[in-house]
């Protein structure tokens, strides 16, 4: 009997033709929801600048944020816990009030355009927001986990917010 090449034994026959191309210009969304999933923007070979122009929908929680521009814009770092990396979001005040949304552990779905950013940022890509959908408000004082690297101890005692960290991915 006769080894199965490579090929064969990682896709059967009908896999194979069942593949089709992607088209690398389209952003892929959730399986079950309208939602992008944050890993589908940052982890692609050209970091998600390609997908500059395009309409998109992400939701998750808020790493970080913060007031800039005497409170005209925030800065936010979203993440849904795809991957753990963060996409940034600029959001004007016009938009929504940015007191309630740049707390740490706000839970956010957004709706906005892919932008590159402008030259000497790390950010390859970043969403700028049209509309704020939906607000999950979060009390600062009693959230349990800081801006400041957590350790697995304390995780341990929090074991239903392991996926809000990057600690654990």
């Amino acid at each position: 009997m006769e080894p199965a090449s490579p090929m064969e034994s990682v896709l059967p026959m009908e896999q194979l033709a069942s593949i089709t191309v992607s088209d690398e210009t389209v952003v892929a969304k959730h399986e079950f929801s309208d939602r992008v999933p944050i890993k589908s923007i940052l982890y692609r070979q050209d970091g998600g600048c390609g997908l500059a122009g395009q309409q998109v929908r992400v939701g998750g929680w808020v790493k970080t944020g913060r007031k800039q521009g005497g409170g005209s814009f925030a800065f936010l770092e979203v993440s849904d816990g795809t991957c753990p990396k963060n996409l940034q979001v600029i959001i004007d005040a016009s938009v929504t009030d940015l007191g309630q949304i740049v707390a740490t552990g706000t839970c956010v779905v957004l709706d906005g355009m892919l932008k590159v950013p402008p030259e000497g940022t790390k950010q390859k890509v970043e969403l700028r927001v049209e509309e704020v959908v939906h607000v999950g408000p979060v009390d600062p004082a009693k959230y349990p986990l800081p801006k400041t690297k957590l350790t697995l101890e304390f995780l341990r005692d929090v074991v239903h917010l392991r996926s809000k960290t990057s600690t654990v991915p």
